[in-house]
């Protein structure tokens, strides 16, 4: 397949010329002339051929908690999904980079936190939002047009970066020229006129549909189910939005979980509060916890005050008043009684609740335990065996605790 389609080198003014009229009359028209001007209509555009993806893979779509309504049904995915499509005849969603006013698109990125800055540009550590897991299903066929920033078009970029031409016959030449100023508005992040030329740009490309042509060679025909860019929000590198047409995403993406919770320290994961793992086509809502219950088994380790380890057989613990310690695990049963709270509050901080990007979500992925090493140090403690006294300076209990879920309703879910 030819790199770039529509290209005709003749008549590369006329193709000049109609960018040029796009960004002119998107900074000078009001949005209605600009709209009654060009909306519903396309303009011949040179286009590059289309990415094509078939593996399965991940795409993130967040939601602000305060920005859901509480009509909206927790248990479904379209809620997490794009705009529903009987919404668009009041105006919803508003007009985006790559949508009309009142026209559903699906957008995404390839990471969370690439997600949460597009949702917020404010978003920031521990800001609460819903966070959505969709798997694009194997073989789906996906074409994609990329696009390419004007930034992008360089010779002296890394020439295997997502966003680049590097070729010095496209970067130098009236090609070059031309994709700079699509890529212009494309991602042009300007308040006057915004989202108008990028929009009708946008719908441009959603049009073509090349049918293939079983006389035409390597020809194959080609179409567009989406388009990706760079992030703005994220300062415009190498990571990934994606925007679909709601038709493909029906088709081709599965909602494997939602999570509400807080974005986590390392600005790629969520530690999640609540998750919703898509059982059979409805989000079944849970929480994690850990009690008693959870105590799957508890290893205690003596220290004497050399910091080395103590064999406790046939010796006797005192306390500091010489009062005999009944079992080497009371330490750990008086935190329990008088610090249960406290204690289980610790430990649960330690749990693993953070949802990675390519992980699988569902009930037996998140039935996990983990391993953890809680220390009370002592002061006059000691351990008497026959006529040797070792005093003691801590004890290590070493935890394995396993995660416990708790099915959740609805309006426990906000």
């Amino acid at each position: 397949m030819k790199p770039y389609k529509f290209f005709n080198s003749t008549y590369m003014d006329h193709y000049l010329d109609l960018l040029d009229r796009v960004i002119g009359d998107a900074k000078t028209l009001s949005r209605t002339e600009f709209e009654n001007k060009y909306k519903g209509k396309v303009i011949p555009i040179i286009l590059n051929a289309p990415c094509v993806f078939n593996d399965s893979t991940y795409l993130f779509r967040g939601r602000l908690a305060k920005d859901v309504d509480m009509k909206e049904d927790m248990s479904s995915p379209a809620t997490f999904s794009y705009v529903p499509l009987f919404l668009n005849k009041i105006g919803k969603p508003k007009m985006g980079r790559a949508n009309y006013e009142g026209q559903s698109i699906f957008y995404a990125s390839e990471h969370m936190k690439t997600n949460f800055k597009e949702i917020s540009k404010e978003s920031n550590i521990d800001d609460e939002a819903y966070m959505a897991k969709w798997r694009i299903k194997p073989n789906s066929n996906m074409h994609l047009y990329r696009t390419t920033p004007a930034w992008g078009i360089s010779t002296t970029n890394d020439a295997h970066s997502t966003f680049t031409i590097t070729d010095p016959c496209i970067v130098n030449g009236e090609l070059g020229l031309y994709l700079k100023r699509l890529g212009y508005i494309m991602m042009s992040d300007e308040e006057v006129g915004k989202y108008l030329g990028s929009s009708f740009i946008a719908n441009c490309i959603y049009s073509i549909n090349v049918p293939a042509k079983e006389d035409a060679g390597n020809d194959t025909g080609f179409h567009y189910d989406g388009i990706a860019y760079p992030s703005v929000a994220a300062g415009g590198t190498e990571e990934v939005n994606i925007a679909l047409k709601p038709e493909f995403v029906d088709k081709h993406l599965e909602l494997e979980c939602v999570i509400k919770g807080r974005l986590a320290p390392d600005m790629r994961s969520v530690k999640y509060e609540k998750i919703g793992i898509n059982e059979g086509g409805r989000i079944v809502w849970y929480s994690s916890f850990i009690d008693e219950s959870s105590i799957i088994d508890v290893v205690p380790t003596y220290f004497d005050t050399t910091g080395c380890c103590v064999d406790l057989a046939g010796g006797t613990i005192l306390d500091a008043d010489d009062k005999v310690v009944s079992s080497e695990m009371v330490p750990f049963t008086q935190a329990l009684n008088f610090h249960r709270d406290e204690l289980f509050n610790g430990l649960a901080e330690f749990m693993n609740t953070q949802v990675k990007e390519n992980q699988i979500d569902n009930i037996a992925a998140l039935d996990k335990t983990v391993r953890i090493g809680v220390i009370r140090e002592f002061s006059g403690w000691k351990l008497v065996n026959g006529d040797q006294t070792i005093l003691l300076s801590r004890v290590l209990f070493s935890i394995t605790l396993k995660n416990q879920l708790r099915k959740l309703t609805l309006e426990e879910v906000r």
